[in-house]
C-alpha cells in the first residue's frame, strides 16, 4: 500500500510540474519579481538609496531581491518545470525526427494540406523523387500490393528548436545561481604603490575566499599627442605567499584574470604622494584629489585632505585643507608645490613629493559565466532552428487503378506556420505536375 501511495504522489507531482500553465505562472512571477527589483533600489548597486527604503521592505528582501531564497526558489521551480516538460516532449520530437514512416493508405496522408494527382505510376514516382530531392528532402519509399507510398523530410533538425530553447533557460538559470552563490563582485580604489589583500575589498555580493594580495605599481591617465584621452592604465601585480606570481598592465576592456578572479579597469582618480614627519617618524601616504580620502595624524584630531590638484608632470601642485575634530570649517589651508614642506598646526611637518594615481578596479569572480555563455549559445541555436530551419514533411500514397495509371494522394504537415508551408507545398505540386 505504501509503495502505491508513493507512486501516486510521484505521478501527481510529475503531472503538476509537467503543466505548461504552471510554467507560464512561474515565468510571470519571475518577471514580476524582477520588475520589483527595478522599482526598489538594490543594495549592491545603490547602497545609500537602499538604506532609505522602509525597514519592512528591507527585511522582506526587496532591496536585495536577486539573492533572496524565495527568488531562487522561484527560479528552481521554473527549472524543474522546464526540465520535466522537456522530458515529456523528447519522445515525440525524436519520433517526428527519426521515426516517421510513409503512409499505409490514402486516409493516413495529412488532410489539412492535401491534393490528388493522377498519372502513370512510375512516371509519378520518378517526378516525386526528382522534385523533392532537388528541394532538399530526404525521401523514403515503400511498396505494397495496393501501390506505393513515400515520405519526404526537409530540415529535420528544426524539430529540436523549441526543446533546445527551453533547455537554454535552464542552463542560464544554473549559470546565474552559480555566479551568485559561488562567486563575488566588489570594488577597490587603490593608490599607486599600495598593496592590499584581496579579501579586504568592498564586496557588493558574495564572499571572497581567496587570500592573495594585489600590488599597484602605477596608475596612469594617458593622453594622446592631440590632447584626447588614450586610456587608463594600471600596472598590477599578484602577490601570493610573499612572492609575485604574475604582473600585467591592464586597461579598459583588457582585464587580468588570476585563479578565476578578474580585475577590470573601471575608473581613475588623481592623487598626491605626501610624507608626514611626526616626531621624527616619517609616514608616507597617498591622498586622492577632491577629498576622496583623508589622513589623520596619529595622536591628534587633525584631518588632512587634498581639496584640489594641478596634475602637471613638470610642476604639480595641490590645495590642502586641515580640519580639527568634527569641525566643518578648515583650520588651515594652503598650496603646496612638489618638494615643498609646511608645518601643520605645530603638530607635524608635511612634504608634497609629487603625483600618484588612484586606480578604480571592479573585481569579480563568476564561476557561472561560461555556463551563462553556453545558455546564450543554446538559446540562439534554438531560436534559429525554430524560426529559420523549420521542418517540413511531405508524404503521399499512390493507389493503382486499372492498368499502370492511378491516383496519388499527397499532403504536407502544416504545423503552426501553415501559410509558409502552403506556398512551398503548392510550388512542389506545380513542379511535379510540370515534370
Amino acid at each position: 500500500m505504501k509503495e502505491h501511495r508513493d507512486e501516486g504522489i510521484v505521478e501527481e507531482l510529475w503531472k503538476i510540474f509537467s503543466s505548461m500553465k504552471l510554467g507560464l505562472v512561474l515565468l510571470g512571477l519571475v518577471a514580476l519579481v524582477a520588475g520589483l527589483g527595478t522599482v526598489f533600489p538594490q543594495a549592491n548597486l545603490e547602497p545609500e538609496k537602499a538604506k532609505a527604503v522602509g525597514q519592512i521592505w528591507q527585511t522582506l528582501g526587496f532591496t536585495q531581491i536577486y539573492s533572496t531564497i524565495w527568488f531562487r526558489l522561484l527560479l528552481g521551480l521554473l527549472c524543474i518545470n522546464l526540465i520535466i516538460c522537456s522530458i515529456q516532449r523528447f519522445q515525440g520530437i525524436y519520433r517526428r525526427t527519426f521515426g516517421l514512416k510513409p503512409p499505409e493508405s490514402a486516409s493516413t496522408v495529412p488532410n489539412k494540406m492535401n491534393v490528388k494527382l493522377t498519372g502513370e505510376s512510375e512516371s509519378l514516382k520518378k517526378s516525386v523523387h526528382d522534385v523533392l530531392g532537388r528541394n532538399g528532402f530526404k525521401v523514403t519509399t515503400t511498396e505494397s500490393n495496393k501501390g506505393w507510398s513515400f515520405i519526404g523530410i526537409k530540415r529535420r533538425w528544426g524539430n529540436w528548436g523549441s526543446l533546445i530553447s527551453h533547455i537554454s533557460f535552464v542552463v542560464l538559470v544554473i549559470g546565474a545561481i552559480l555566479g551568485t552563490t559561488m562567486g563575488f563582485k566588489g570594488f577597490a580604489m587603490i593608490s599607486a604603490g599600495s598593496t592590499i589583500p584581496i579579501n579586504s575589498i568592498n564586496v557588493s555580493k558574495g564572499t571572497v575566499k581567496q587570500d592573495f594580495s594585489v600590488h599597484i605599481y602605477s596608475a596612469e591617465d594617458r593622453f594622446l599627442a592631440n590632447g584626447e584621452r588614450d586610456n587608463w592604465y594600471t600596472d598590477i601585480g599578484i602577490i601570493e605567499n610573499g612572492q609575485e606570481i604574475t604582473r600585467q598592465t591592464i586597461s579598459v576592456n583588457h582585464p587580468l584574470t588570476y585563479k578565476g578572479v578578474t580585475f577590470y579597469q573601471s575608473s581613475f582618480a588623481n592623487g598626491a604622494r605626501l610624507i608626514a614627519d611626526i616626531k621624527e617618524q616619517k609616514i608616507p601616504m597617498v591622498l586622492q584629489d577632491r577629498g576622496g580620502n583623508y589622513f589623520q595624524a596619529p595622536g591628534t584630531d587633525l584631518y588632512l585632505i587634498v581639496a584640489a590638484m594641478k596634475n602637471d608632470p613638470q610642476s604639480p601642485a595641490i590645495l590642502y585643507q586641515v580640519y580639527r575634530g568634527t569641525g566643518v570649517e578648515p583650520v588651515q589651508t594652503g598650496q603646496l608645490n612638489a618638494g615643498q614642506t609646511i608645518d601643520v598646526q605645530g603638530e607635524y611637518k608635511l612634504t608634497f613629493e609629487g603625483s600618484a594615481g588612484f586606480t578604480g578596479l571592479q573585481i569579480k569572480q563568476d564561476p557561472g559565466v561560461w555556463v551563462v555563455w553556453l545558455g546564450c549559445a543554446l538559446l540562439l541555436l534554438g531560436l534559429m532552428l525554430s524560426f529559420y530551419w523549420r521542418t517540413m514533411v511531405v508524404s503521399g500514397f499512390f493507389e493503382s487503378g486499372q492498368g499502370p495509371d492511378g491516383e496519388l494522394t499527397m499532403g504536407a504537415m502544416a504545423g503552426k506556420v501553415a501559410g509558409r508551408v502552403q506556398k512551398e507545398f503548392d510550388r512542389l505540386i506545380h513542379d511535379i505536375q510540370a515534370k
